[in-house]
């Protein structure tokens, strides 16, 4: 052991002042290395004033050489100098400086001693290297904390008036040292550092010596927290978090890179219009229509709408096919402000359809609702050359492609296109002779408003359906007649035959369905088409 620490006092006289200074400054920034940045992000150990960079986003804290007289005048000077005079703190004492440098010497020497010891072939249980590591560095690093806590003992930071002393007392349990941790208890101490950042009294001290304009630049007022000696640190990220705090519950709000504070006024009201479902056949939509920051709606079609329209109430649900609907709310309390009319605007679809009427093959355009259509069947734009839409028309042999735009009140539709199948070269109906019409399909009613209308037809035109099944339904009830294939009955007779069934079942829904339909004429087959404008194939009459 003795041989051994001979080796260290040797090793370490053999070190300049130079190599010890290195060697303190290596081991001060562990020491003081900031950890979560919550009290300072930069350190400075030990640095030539010209060297010190001071930012206005980090604190740094300059570890200084110890001084008899206090702090180095120089860095007094420096202070005085700096702009961002709250972004800085010095740590020094008056302890013995030399001293500290032996220490750091011995600590260099007997960590350089381990290391030579393994180059030369030395485990780690080898006595020599099991003493110098398990006796000899705890002591030398026990020294050396000691001549620290005696060399660095006050903080200078920064006041509203000038630099104020505090006296710092380090603590090495176990030979570890939270720098940050013990910078920050000794200027919370002092009330230089505050944890308390969420509270409304941090919030009020902001706007008391910060945030001090109705409108500010946040970078002044970021700027401002790194010049004035006087304000408290935090975390760093503590005023930004502050500011998006604030903006969300609207105490402040942000125009682009300024900020503004409140009272705001209270906004006006306005109208929320959601569309709940549409009929596109008729352009009739269903809304559901809410104020905020009101309680009554009232509304106007063709006119912006005032508190003297239609009044709709709280809000409610509003079915229209008009184009364009106003709707205004207002806040009967009046602490709202009235807001301008909100507008809706309805779309316009268009939907169309081919079908035969007698010889001719036709093309019927809706649009919904009601609007001017114009409309082009060679592929061009209708907007340029399109013809006005007044009545189905007859659709040529050669037309491939319906082009389609309706328009009203400045409203336009998409372009409607539909592939035209147009007239076929096929077998021509006899008008005088019968004719049967058998759809693979079938005919099918299934709800009574849609049977009647199919009865009152076959009478209209004198026909015979065949095929049958009339049935009448209520729920769990019902009755039903099956009549053969070829069985047929004209619309008269399949009435009197429901009314017998219904007779069984009163309150039942009626039910038709037949195989096909026959008539007396291809004339009268032709009408019934006219009338019904139904499509069908020509495969599917005979003959």
């Amino acid at each position: 052991m003795q041989n051994l620490v001979a080796r260290v006092a040797t090793t370490a006289s053999a070190y300049l002042r130079d190599q010890a200074i290195l060697e303190l400054k290596s081991r001060l920034g562990k020491i003081f290395e900031a950890q979560d940045g919550w009290c300072y992000q930069r350190l400075a150990v030990l640095p030539a004033v010209d060297k010190i960079d001071i930012v206005p986003n980090e604190v740094t804290l300059v570890v200084s050489e110890p001084n008899r007289e206090g702090l180095n005048p120089d860095l007094v000077v420096l202070y005085e100098q700096l702009t961002f005079r709250n972004r800085i703190c010095f740590l020094t004492g008056r302890g013995a400086f030399d001293a500290l440098l032996d220490r750091a010497r011995e600590l260099k020497a007997i960590n350089q001693i381990i290391n030579e010891m393994r180059q030369e072939g030395a485990t780690d249980d080898d006595p020599q290297i099991r003493r110098a590591r398990d006796q000899l560095l705890p002591r030398f690093l026990a020294q050396f904390h000691s001549a620290i806590r005696e060399a660095f003992t006050t903080l200078h930071y920064p006041t509203r008036d000038r630099l104020v002393k505090a006296e710092f007392l380090m603590e090495f349990p176990e030979n570890r040292y939270d720098g940050e941790q013990q910078v920050i208890a000794a200027l919370a101490e002092r009330q230089k550092y505050t944890e308390d950042v969420g509270s409304d009294g941090f919030l009020k001290k902001v706007e008391a010596r910060l945030f001090t304009q109705q409108s500010m630049l946040w970078a002044e007022v970021v700027r401002r927290a790194a010049t004035q000696p006087g304000w408290q640190w935090h975390r760093p990220d503590a005023l930004d978090h502050l500011k998006n705090t604030c903006v969300h519950r609207d105490r402040w709000r942000e125009e682009g890179p300024y900020v503004n504070k409140g009272p705001f006024p209270k906004p006006a009201t306005t109208v929320r219009v959601v569309e709940q479902s549409r009929d596109d056949d008729t352009g009739t939509v269903k809304l559901r229509v809410s104020p905020i920051h009101g309680d009554r709606v009232y509304y106007d079609i063709g006119a912006p709408a005032t508190p003297a329209s239609i009044n709709l109430g709280g809000g409610s649900t509003l079915e229209t096919d008009a184009l364009r609907v106003w709707f205004l709310a207002v806040d009967s309390t009046g602490i709202h402000g009235t807001g301008e009319p909100v507008q809706w605007t309805n779309r316009i679809t268009i939907k169309s359809r081919e079908y035969r009427d007698g010889d001719k093959h036709r093309i019927e355009i809706q649009a919904a609702p009601p609007a001017t259509i114009r409309y082009t069947i060679d592929g061009s734009d209708p907007r340029l050359g399109g013809r006005a839409y007044e009545s189905p028309f007859v659709v040529q042999v050669d037309a491939r492609i319906l082009l389609a735009l309706a328009e009203k009140d400045g409203i336009e539709s998409e372009t409607h296109l539909r592939e035209i199948n147009g007239p076929q070269i096929e077998k021509p109906i006899d008008t005088h002779g019968p004719i049967i019409w058998q759809p693979a399909r079938g005919f099918s009613y299934r709800a009574t408003a849609d049977a009647y209308p199919f009865l009152s037809r076959l009478k209209k035109f004198a026909a015979a359906a065949g095929g049958l099944r009339l049935g009448v339904l209520a729920g769990d009830k019902w009755a039903e007649l099956n009549f053969a294939e070829r069985f047929e009955l004209s619309g008269k007779r399949i009435e009197e035959e429901i009314e017998r069934l219904r007779e069984l079942v009163p309150e039942g829904e009626v039910e038709v369905v037949a195989g096909y339909v026959r008539f007396a004429t291809g004339q009268r087959f032709l009408d019934w088409i006219a009338e019904s404008r139904e499509t069908y194939v020509r495969d599917d009459l005979e003959p």
